[in-house]
């Protein structure tokens, strides 16, 4: 991913990265919705949607560095990692929120999250100040 992530617009690579991830993410949860109970189908749906989320790392390390110095990589790089923990954190209290009642909407609306948020960086992100 990170060989791709150098040679592509990183706006629209992240972008197709999340947009991907929320798919696969929603169709997980819909497997609830729609009584599909094969491991193939669960399977398949978590393989792709881990090759979508292998954009994520290499794009956003790209964009970080078009921006902020070697001087100050470290600390950037520091602090913009915190999202993880609080991402871990958020996603655990919103998944954990539903799963006892429909263990679908845990992974739907994550989902339908992510799918937004990647429609919201191909509009806005900037790789690079002008």
């Amino acid at each position: 991913s990170g060989i791709v992530a150098e040679r592509v617009d990183l706006r629209v690579y992240l972008a197709f990265g999340m947009v991907g991830s929320g798919v696969f993410t929603f169709l997980f949860g819909f497997a609830y919705f729609a009584g599909i109970h094969s491991i193939w189908y669960l399977l398949m749906v978590q393989v792709i949607g881990g090759m979508f989320q292998t954009t994520g790392w290499p794009g956003v390390v790209t964009v970080m560095a078009n921006w902020f110095g070697k001087g100050k990589r470290g600390l950037i790089m520091g602090v913009w990692n915190s999202h993880t923990s609080i991402g871990n954190i958020l996603g655990a209290l919103l998944a954990g929120a539903f799963v006892n009642e429909n263990w679908g909407l845990s992974f739907a609306i994550p989902g339908l999250l992510i799918f937004l948020v990647g429609i919201l960086i191909f509009l806005f992100l900037v790789t690079e100040p002008a």
